[in-house]
């Protein structure tokens, strides 16, 4: 799949399958901004913003010509999907998931590894139980809505990709051909 003339890519689905680490690499790959939505959903102290509020942040930032667009956010995929030339699904099983955000948890809180795809003043939280449980519902939760939302749209299945588990993600990463 030819990914130098996509100008807008979405890389859309559930927590910790690695969303954030893949637009990091495809926008260094593509020469494209990347756009981390928890920057925009969330203020300091993890307080979200209004949904009108950052759903017009979101309207906005769509009318950019280049983009890559990293988060889930699937009240917004209405207006985001048919900006988008190119869109990446991230549907990996819900114990891979939970496995990785608690794994990211620790790493982060001592100091192995660092987030900045996060909104300012958004540190890591010890066991956000949460946003664990929140995790290890996305999948039966969310993810359907995200198929139903593209199916409703009629996207195009030509400009989607869907990743089922980490290694279709890692295989594909590793089969890239992009001209520097």
């Amino acid at each position: 799949m030819e990914l130098e003339n996509k100008k807008r890519i979405l890389v859309i689905g559930a927590c910790g399958t690695g969303k954030s680490t893949f637009a990091k690499y495809l926008g260094e790959k593509l020469k494209l901004e990347v756009i981390h939505l928890d920057k925009y959903f969330w203020k300091p102290n993890w307080i979200m913003r209004d949904f009108d509020e950052f759903s017009e942040i979101v309207s906005q930032l769509i009318l950019k010509d280049e983009w890559i667009m990293e988060g889930n956010y699937s009240k917004t995929l209405r207006v985001r999907a048919p900006r988008a030339d190119y869109i990446f699904f991230f549907d990996f099983p819900s114990y891979f998931c939970t496995y990785r955000i608690l794994k990211r948890n620790v790493k982060t809180k001592l100091g192995l590894e660092k987030r900045d795809d996060m909104a300012e003043g958004c540190s890591e939280k010890w066991y956000d139980w949460e946003f664990i449980k929140f995790t290890w519902n996305f999948k039966k939760n969310i993810i359907p809505l995200n198929y139903r939302v593209l199916r409703e749209l009629n996207y195009d299945k030509d400009k989607l990709l869907i990743f089922k588990n980490y290694r279709e993600a890692k295989k594909y990463i590793s089969s890239l051909k992009i001209n520097e």
